[in-house]
């Protein structure tokens, strides 16, 4: 493989991964220019990742995805790491190749050092990932915790190699439901699927992550209360992401975390009538993100004030 070969499947695979959510079809048309040999074997996960988020998620493209990841994995050879398995296996699925599903699932189960069922969970879940973007209200709910409920089961009461993928996925369904337009989060199974997400991802961080994983589970479980009104575990759930970032973040690497946390934090105390408290951690969070001087985060932040007003107002 030529330098140059390399050199473009890194910079498409960077354009690609900075301009999906904007503008899906130039994020497709970027992906399909990368030969996935060209690639690291650390840059693939995120390739196979903007493959089903782009082409099967955003586009509906769900066969090409499926093809796509078949190469992914025959570039990375029969050791392919957890990631690409799942990437896919949930490909599999929504292409509704049964027969890719199992051979995948299997290999993954392999690979984790679990069962069967258990892959074949996390391969459920995976694909419902891509799936519930796309879907509304009661549809997206009801989704989520059917592909949600067998993480209750025996087999995921102790950890396994799969915990740290099963954080991630349920991470980002919580998130997804978590930034739903205001009428939709009056969805009954929305919501009870919101918090299990958010649950359920704390406590697989809690057993696959660091300290830095387990203050971010908290910063999700405060997103997700302050949307569905619940100021006062969404204070609860800040304060102890705090605490840790003050025990443990001493070379205040995570800035932009204490950032956002005590953004949601100031909206939690203002919900609750304690505008002064409220003012003082928005004060801190202003100058957080002003000191950083970054403007990627700065429009990230400025997204998170209007999120907030946004529920203000239709509360």
């Amino acid at each position: 493989m030529t330098d140059e070969a390399k050199a473009l499947a890194t910079d498409c695979l960077q354009a690609a991964d900075a301009c999906h959510d904007e503008d899906p079809p130039r994020g497709a048309s970027l992906l399909r220019r990368i030969d996935p040999t060209a690639l690291d074997a650390s840059q693939r996960p995120l390739y196979a990742f903007l493959l089903n988020h782009v082409l099967s998620e955003k586009l509906g493209q769900h066969l090409e995805a499926w093809q796509g990841q078949q190469a992914v994995l025959e570039s990375a050879g029969p050791q392919a790491p957890l990631p690409l398995l799942r990437h896919a296996a949930a490909a599999a699925r929504l292409a509704g190749d049964a027969a890719g599903e199992d051979r995948l699932t299997a290999r993954l189960a392999t690979a984790a050092g679990t069962g069967p069922g258990q892959a074949c969970d996390l391969v459920g879940l995976a694909a419902t990932s891509f799936r519930v973007p796309a879907l509304a209200g009661d549809a997206a709910g009801e989704a989520a915790m059917a592909a949600l409920a067998p993480l209750r089961g025996v087999a995921w009461q102790r950890a396994s190699g799969l915990d740290a993928a099963a954080g991630s996925l349920t991470n980002n369904i919580a998130s997804d439901l978590a930034e739903r337009a205001p009428h939709e989060l009056h969805s009954t199974p929305l919501r009870l699927a919101m918090v299990e997400a958010a649950t359920l991802a704390q406590g697989f961080w809690h057993r696959a992550g660091q300290w830095v994983q387990h203050e971010r589970a908290h910063y999700l479980r405060a997103l997700v209360a302050n949307a569905l009104g619940d100021s006062a575990e969404a204070e609860l759930q800040a304060r102890a992401g705090l605490v840790l970032l003050e025990s443990f973040d001493h070379d205040q690497q995570e800035r932009v975390d204490q950032a956002f946390l005590r953004l949601e934090l100031a909206h939690a105390l203002a919900r609750q009538g304690q505008a002064a408290d409220a003012q003082v951690e928005r004060a801190q969070a202003d100058a957080l993100v002003e000191a950083l001087d970054d403007p990627s985060i700065s429009a990230w932040y400025g997204r998170r004030v209007a999120r907030q007003a946004a529920l203000d107002a239709a509360a």
